[in-house]
């Protein structure tokens, strides 16, 4: 499941910081760095990128844009 995170706030490796899942690339969303994506991190307001997982980015390499996000409530739509 996809992830926002800004280009400082990043993401952790599986396993540190509560992260139970290994994300391996970050992609533009749509309209970046003007979308409505903000970063997850609680304290930051920058433009967030989309994390993806080992699977999601072949789905993406193969032309798949849209992702569901880690708690299921809402989707992303990648450049």
């Amino acid at each position: 499941m996809a992830l926002v995170r800004c280009k400082s706030s990043g993401v952790k490796p599986l396993g540190r910081g509560g992260y139970k899942r290994s994300y391996v690339r970050s992609v533009q969303p749509l309209g970046y760095p003007n979308s409505g994506l903000v970063c997850g991190t609680p304290s930051c307001s920058s433009p967030g990128l989309i994390w993806l997982e080992q699977n999601e980015l072949d789905a993406y390499n193969s032309g798949q844009r849209i992702f569901e996000m880690a708690t299921n409530t809402a989707k992303v739509r990648a450049q």
